[in-house]
């Protein structure tokens, strides 16, 4: 132990050391050569810097929505607004949309960008090859989920460039949010993506659209970022140059922070929000994410047992030993989603709560009285300070309700992989939506997302007959045109997943920063991405 304590001691000074050596006084602020600079801490190296794979780590999506724009982007107020696409039309059924690429479009090496681009990306997304499930639009583009199956060629799906700035997109059903849709689908250079594998890899050859380009990536260490100078708003970028930092522990983070060495601190922990919460530094933004633990329905078949996992937690208290600055979750759906003009949250009710007689009154129907009889359950998470201490708070909770618990850490690199072994019984998990809509979390649960890519079923996940039901339901909502019904229908898909408890909601996301007072105008939206491309260093 003392080998450990001293390692990892060892290890933070080497960080701290490190970032001192960047130099601090050009955080913050114009460097000798007059450059306005951003340090921002990345809360670790993402496992890959791909678009594609990257998308399912948290890690990534900082440094992605910086390096790439999509044909609409997020504003300064945090809405959608257009992008690369400068202006569109849609069809009077609501189903046709087209956007009409900017003249001179170009990647960050300056080669064409055009409307083919768009295209060939989203074939590329779609291919099984690429397993890129989170970043196609089946659920919304004619015939994209048959294409995706073998079911259709790619000339029968409604994903088409017309000609070098014309793209043209055919829903299955009306889609209201569909431009906030769009600010997450982007094109790759695939001139460089099909002849070089390892186009992303290396500064050298990375490629984007956005407002930064990569001008070094160095391995456990950062990533710099420069003003793309082919970024068609780039005279309204007033930041040169943005480097990110690798920290993966808060406590490295706020120490970085309190030294000067970062600007932005993005992974706060019970000490940082205690000691600046009432500061200028402090930021607190909603975002419409929940954080839940998946439950191996395959271990633990039944759902009285499940059910009884959630009704043990007392969310409440468990924020308030965590120290963060957040809400217990009471449903699948978080604030930030509305319904009409009122929150989601507020109209649909509280489906989750804490009863800790509930839950042991359900284990003893279930024929584990004081849970007797019970096996052990494993339960992993990664090895950070938030999710050990989290894990350890609820290891409390399911023990004074009968239950034995072990805790299994492992490091962020390699937890997602370990998710996909099924090697556990309770998983810690999450999910941060895309847009103000139900389905941007409730979609998660769906068969098509239960599926391996050799077409076999998961077995952690949910395959019963409610499962079905709850499908059927959300299958119902992509088609339905009339908007209270369509409300209502999320509501009763909601009420099935929180009765069957495949997961268990544990908190709703809030986003906290600390930021340099120098640097304004970093904007971090409802789906808790970080934008520098509107910020400014003060003078």
């Amino acid at each position: 132990m003392k080998k450990k304590l001293l390692a990892t001691a060892l290890c933070i000074a080497m960080v701290l050391t490190c970032l001192a050596g960047c130099g601090g006084e050009d955080k913050g602020d114009k460097g000798a050569d007059g450059m306005k600079k951003i340090v921002y801490a990345n809360g670790g190296q993402p496992e890959s810097m791909e678009y594609v794979e990257g998308s399912r780590y948290a890690k990534y999506s900082v440094l992605k929505y910086n390096i790439y724009t999509g044909l609409t982007r997020i504003s300064k107020d945090g809405t959608s607004e257009m992008g690369w696409a400068d202006k569109y039309e849609t069809s009077d059924d609501g189903l046709v949309w087209t956007f009409h690429i900017r003249d001179g479009a170009k990647f960050s090496d300056g080669t064409d960008m055009t409307a083919h681009d768009w295209e060939e990306t989203m074939k590329y997304y779609c291919a099984p090859e690429t397993a890129a499930q989170q970043t196609t639009l089946e659920e919304y583009v004619k015939n994209m989920g048959d294409y995706i199956a073998g079911k259709c060629d790619w000339e029968e799906v409604g994903y088409k460039a017309l000609d070098d700035r014309t793209l043209e997109i055919t829903l299955e059903s009306p889609c209201t949010y569909f431009l906030d849709i769009a600010c997450t689908y982007v094109a790759l250079p695939m001139h460089i993506v099909n002849e070089n594998p390892n186009w992303n890899k290396t500064a050298e050859t990375y490629v984007g659209n956005g407002p930064f380009r990569m001008t070094s990536l160095k391995d456990q260490v950062n990533v710099v970022l420069e003003k793309n100078p082919y970024y068609y708003d780039t005279d309204n970028v007033a930041i040169d140059q943005v480097e990110f930092v690798f920290l993966d522990e808060p406590s490295v983070e706020l120490a970085s922070f309190q030294n000067g060495d970062i600007d932005v601190s993005d992974n706060l922990n019970a000490e940082a929000v205690s000691k600046y919460k009432d500061s200028d530094e402090f930021v607190n933004e909603s975002r419409i994410g929940v954080n839940y633990l998946t439950t191996h329905t395959g271990h633990i078949t039944d759902n009285r047992v499940r059910q009884a996992l959630s009704l043990a937690l007392d969310r409440e208290t468990l924020l308030s030993i965590l120290g963060q600055v957040s809400y217990p979750a009471t449903g699948l759906v978080p604030y930030g989603i509305h319904w009409g003009d009122e929150q989601y949250r507020d109209k649909a009710g509280d489906l989750v709560s804490f009863d800790l007689e509930r839950a042991k009154k359900l284990l003893e129907e279930a024929g584990y009285p004081n849970g007797e009889g019970l096996p052990t359950y494993k339960y992993v998470c990664q090895n950070n300070e938030e999710a050990m201490n989290r894990a350890q708070a609820m290891q409390s909770m399911w023990q004074a309700a009968g239950f034995k618990i072990e805790i299994v850490s492992y490091e962020p690199s390699t937890y997602w992989d370990v998710f996909e072994t099924e090697d556990w019984d309770i998983a810690d998990d999450g999910w941060t939506g895309d847009y103000d809509d139900p389905s941007t979390n409730l979609f998660l649960w769906e068969e098509r997302r239960e599926v391996n890519p050799d077409g076999s079923l998961k077995d952690a996940r949910w395959h019963d007959e409610k499962a079905l039901k709850y499908n059927a339901l959300m299958q119902k909502t992509y088609k339905e045109t009339d908007y209270e019904t369509r409300m209502k229908t999320f509501l009763d898909a909601e009420k099935i997943l929180i009765e069957e408890t495949p997961i268990i909601p544990v908190t709703f996301y809030t986003d906290t920063m600390l930021v340099n007072p120098r640097v304004k105008g970093v904007v971090k939206n409802y789906i808790g991405h970080v934008f520098f491309q509107y910020a400014d260093i003060a003078e």
